[in-house]
């Protein structure tokens, strides 16, 4: 979903901290590769979840991340943030999935095009050591 697309309430509003306390998220270490981080809907943000799966595996190598990464209600200079601070994580694929957004698939496309892949509902990713 695009910002310009929410009611007019939701669009003129400063951003608020997320109140979503029960994020789930998950990292798998591929043996060479480095960490396959999957979220389901980065309310607590995209890159605090890669960062905690670092944290909390001692892997500061990230091969892949996975998910929603919830930048769709957020202006342009956010979402162009998100993508530069994954550009400084040197992460081998990039695959947002429902709630990222249309404007940060077209913004990261230009900033990371071999990093970037499309995923739709039936997409099959496999990953090997």
């Amino acid at each position: 979903m695009d910002a310009d697309k929410l009611p007019e309430d939701e669009r003129t509003k400063t951003v608020v901290p997320d109140q979503f306390r029960h994020e789930i998220a998950t990292a798998f270490n591929l043996k060479g590769r480095g960490l396959v981080v999957l979220m389901s809907c980065s309310h607590r943000g995209v890159i605090n979840a890669i960062k905690q799966a670092q944290a909390a595996s001692g892997i500061s190598k990230v091969h892949a991340v996975i998910g929603g990464f919830h930048l769709a209600p957020y202006k342009e200079d956010y979402v162009r943030d998100t993508i530069t601070a994954l550009n400084g994580l040197d992460i081998d694929y990039v695959i947002p999935l429902h709630c990222t957004g249309e404007p940060f698939y077209e913004m990261a496309r230009a900033e990371m095009p071999n990093k970037l892949l499309r995923s739709y509902t039936g997409t099959r990713f496999i990953f090997a050591a």
